[in-house]
């Protein structure tokens, strides 16, 4: 379930254990508004970006930060790839025009890196601002910049992403 990151940073400051356990050793994808989008009032140009279940609709685009744990859903059909779409049946759900209905997926490979797939969508995708061809993966990295159509997303390790709380409550 995509969450503001300001609740991601306070759990931590809280309690890092809890949100170790929550992420259990899966990435985060991250999301931080563009400046430019920070101060639009325009509701047109909102991004959402939630999780199948549907238990949480955060805007993206309208100045929050948010973080998304990369994990499977019980309904969608692909068990070993995390789907990425503007529809409901992806596991993580991106509500943009630009955002084909299936657009890519995530896919760990066995060894245990991730890799990024597009499946063919409309706008594309990029990874480190290189456009992916349709169907070939790309070895994702932790702080990997990827934009699936227009919205651009920040891969993270779990490693990554803690240290990153970590850095950022060290800063205040």
């Amino acid at each position: 379930m995509a969450e503001t990151l300001l609740l991601w940073f306070n759990r931590f400051t809280d309690d890092p254990s809890k949100v170790k356990a929550r992420i259990n050793g899966r990435p985060v994808l991250m999301y931080e508004p563009p400046e430019e989008l920070e101060s639009s009032t325009d509701d047109d140009d909102e991004y959402q970006f939630k999780t199948q279940s549907g238990l949480s609709v955060p805007t993206m685009g309208g100045g929050d930060p948010m973080a998304a744990v990369v994990e499977k859903t019980k309904e969608n059909a692909f068990k070993q790839r995390i789907t990425i779409g503007r529809t409901g049946n992806n596991d993580i759900v991106l509500e943009d025009a630009s955002v084909s209905r299936f657009h890519a997926f995530l896919e760990q490979l066995p060894g245990g890196d991730w890799q990024l797939v597009d499946a063919g969508s409309r706008n594309g995708t990029t990874l480190a601002g290189k456009k992916l061809t349709g169907r070939v993966g790309a070895t994702l990295h932790n702080g990997a910049v990827l934009r699936v159509g227009a919205v651009q997303l920040t891969f993270l390790t779990a490693s990554g992403f803690l240290e990153m709380l970590k850095r950022r409550a060290a800063e205040k």
